[in-house]
C-alpha cells in the first residue's frame, strides 16, 4: 500500500520559513560570489552554492524536500536583488560600483537560473534521499551488525 499523503495541516505539509532562509542565504552567496566572473566560473558557483543550498534547505525541512529547495532557489535570487538595491543606494550616494542586477545578457541570466534550480532540486533530493525512513524504496541500506 502506498504511503498516505501528509494532511495539508500537518507540519510535513508546509513548507518551513527558516528551512528556505538557510538554503537561499546559502546559495545567495555563491550567487553574489559568482556575478562578476566570466561564464564557467559562474556556473560553478552556482553549482556549489544552489546544490548546497538546497541540501540545506531539504534537511531542516520536515517534509517536501524538493519544493523547500525550490524556495531556496527563489529566496537567493530574492536576497541578490535586495543587495543589487543596497548597492545602488551605496552607489548614487558615492561609493564602489553597484554590481549589475542581471549580469550578461538576459538570455545568460535565464541559463543560469535554471541551472541553479536544477542543482538546487537536485540538492533537496539528495537530502530527502538521506533521510528517507530505513525500509523504504530508494533509501540507504541498514548497516549489517554483527
Amino acid at each position: 500500500m502506498a504511503p498516505l499523503a501528509p494532511h495539508p495541516t500537518s507540519p510535513a505539509a508546509r513548507i518551513e520559513p527558516i528551512a528556505v532562509a538557510w538554503g537561499g542565504l546559502v546559495a545567495s552567496i555563491g550567487l553574489m560570489a559568482g556575478a562578476g566572473r566570466d561564464w564557467p566560473l559562474r556556473l560553478a558557483a552556482a553549482a556549489l552554492a544552489f546544490g548546497l543550498g538546497g541540501f540545506l534547505a531539504g534537511m531542516r525541512a520536515p517534509g517536501r524536500r524538493a519544493a523547500h529547495a525550490a524556495g531556496a532557489w527563489a529566496a537567493a535570487y530574492l536576497l541578490d536583488a535586495v543587495f543589487v538595491a543596497l548597492a545602488r543606494v551605496i552607489d548614487a550616494l558615492g561609493g564602489p560600483d553597484a554590481p549589475a542586477l542581471v549580469p550578461g545578457s538576459a538570455g545568460d541570466w535565464a541559463v543560469a537560473a535554471l541551472w541553479a534550480l536544477a542543482l538546487a532540486l537536485a540538492g533537496g533530493l539528495a537530502a530527502r534521499s538521506l533521510l528517507r525512513p530505513p525500509g523504504q524504496p530508494g533509501s540507504p541500506p541498514r548497516p549489517k551488525l554483527r
